[in-house]
């Protein structure tokens, strides 16, 4: 298990993070996390989560914490999400890291990849938030560093964040309803075999997005769309 997260400024910045965004959470939704069982100690674990709300950047990290506060944890985010008040300090002092809108180029995959190494890591890998919260198709390169990295894949399933704050609203609208669930780790090895990269790499993410439709549906996979949305 990875323990001791830093010097101990950096623990009680994530305590406050954790107990800032714990307190949102209790004021503002009626929160309701499921398959906390499925999320593995240790290193080398990949967390892909559909996108639907700023707020998925702050609920998801805050669950794993609560189950594992002394592990390594660090998340993919969108510049422009550094640059929000309050959610860009929490994602700062949470190990978060920026992404280029358009994509991560070579430098940050490689990045990416040392991260899921050496400990957890959060990915959206539809690239964007789906505005009318169906879940888009998943990026190639997603899977592509799965199969370069062969971690212990969790898939998760968030609804409800893109109702807190309603488009057009400034306030958050109290007694929301969120789900997060957790999913079972992933058996990938038959995709691992593959020897044609692109290929293996698509598989890969067709898998892990199915996996998300299940989660979604409460187990009634849906076909994911295959045309995406434009970026926030």
């Amino acid at each position: 298990m990875i323990t001791g997260t830093g010097p101990w400024i950096e623990r009680v910045m994530i305590k406050l993070g954790r107990g800032f965004v714990g307190l949102l959470v209790r004021l503002f939704t009626n929160m309701k996390i499921s398959g906390m069982e499925n999320i593995p100690p240790g290193g080398n674990i990949l967390f892909l989560s559909n996108h639907i709300s700023a707020l998925d950047v702050l609920v998801i990290p805050w669950a794993i914490y609560s189950k594992y506060p002394e592990e390594l944890l660090r998340q993919a985010g969108k510049e422009e999400l550094f640059d929000i008040p309050v959610v860009g300090w929490i994602l700062h002092k949470w190990r978060g890291f920026p992404i280029k809108r358009g994509g991560a180029d070579r430098k940050s995959i490689r990045m990416i990849e040392e991260y899921i190494k050496e400990g957890k890591v959060i990915l959206y890998p539809e690239g964007t938030r789906s505005r009318d919260g169906r879940l888009l198709r998943g990026n190639r390169m997603v899977g592509r560093i799965v199969r370069n990295t062969t971690p212990t894949v969790v898939p998760v399933s968030i609804t409800g964040t893109d109702r807190v704050i309603p488009v057009g609203k400034t306030m958050p609208r109290p007694g929301t309803r969120v789900e997060l669930r957790f999913g079972a780790p992933m058996d990938l090895d038959d995709e691992y075999s593959i020897a044609n990269t692109k290929e293996a790499s698509q598989k890969i993410i067709d898998r892990v997005m199915t996996a998300i439709a299940e989660l979604q549906n409460g187990g009634a996979a849906e076909a994911v769309h295959k045309k995406g949305v434009a970026s926030e």
